[in-house]
């Protein structure tokens, strides 16, 4: 009885430091084998430094290796270059997918009630039109409308900057659809604006490659198209002679590093050769 209210009294680290004697007998003989001494507090820090190594040796295993991506959900992380190569690729076609988007509505915009970017309104073709005089229904481009809307007088009034000095490559000639004038210049040629305003829209579209749309006073944009980077952001303001972009060769329908500048007012594609200095 005082033996065992003895034992009660130990600690547990005493009775962890107890020392016992593991013994191997030949089962055909029983001869002694070998022999193993220890106590419960080594065996105890002994299985869990070998738990900690293997519990160490598994999350190595999941982080710098390909296992990672046989475990469900694990492989959708920063490190997996096919995942990030993938993300890259939806960025970019959900990228191209808003730029053709603001771009066709850009032209809504510009084109008064037209059905496409490919119409443009037209003034009535007979009588004399005002300064102030809005636009009629929506027909083919043809030269009567194109000289009508170059005539007015609010454009005679105003000063433009040249975009950049180069040479013509291609003329104004909107029978073919050709709204703008297309202007060659050196590589890396800075595009500047021809007037004040604000930047309506800054994208890549299909057609125009790196556009700039600039809303300038008096119901006036001027486009920019085929660049080879842009240097302003949609809704920044700009002052004349400002640059927005850098010459290029981006888009479809080109073969060079050009600019492609158009100029509309009140929904109409006019010659800018008329009025804004080029060479």
């Amino acid at each position: 009885m005082a033996s065992a209210d003895v034992e009660n009294k130990r600690s547990l680290l005493e009775r962890l430091q107890d020392n016992y004697r593991l013994v191997v007998i030949d089962d055909d003989d029983l001869k002694e084998v070998n022999t193993f001494k220890f106590n419960l507090l080594t065996l105890y820090i002994l299985l869990s430094t070998l738990l900690v190594l293997i519990g160490a040796l598994a999350v190595a295993l999941i982080f710098f290796t390909p296992i990672k991506r046989m475990i469900p959900g694990f492989a959708i992380g920063t490190d997996n270059s096919q995942y990030i190569e993938m993300r890259r690729k939806v960025d970019e076609l959900e990228e191209l997918m808003q730029a053709q988007e603001a771009y066709n509505k850009g032209i809504s915009n510009l084109l008064k009630g037209s059905a496409s970017p490919g119409d443009v309104p037209q003034k009535a073709e007979t009588g004399e039109n005002t300064a102030g005089e809005t636009s009629t229904p929506v027909t083919t481009v043809n030269n009567a409308s194109m000289q009508e809307a170059s005539k007015t007088k609010e454009l005679n009034q105003l000063v433009f900057a040249s975009p950049l000095s180069g040479t013509v490559s291609a003329k104004f000639d909107p029978e073919i659809e050709h709204f703008g004038s297309d202007i060659t210049a050196p590589k890396n040629t800075a595009v500047k604006s021809i007037m004040s305003g604000i930047v309506i829209s800054a994208e890549w579209n299909v057609d125009g490659g790196n556009t700039v749309m600039v809303q300038h006073p008096r119901n006036l944009v001027s486009v920019y198209k085929h660049n080879s980077s842009l240097l302003v952001k949609t809704g920044d303001l700009v002052k004349a002679g400002q640059a927005v972009a850098i010459i290029g060769n981006t888009g479809r329908l080109t073969n060079g590093p050009h600019l492609h500048l158009e100029l509309w007012f009140n929904g109409f594609p006019i010659n800018p050769e008329n009025y804004i200095p080029i060479n």
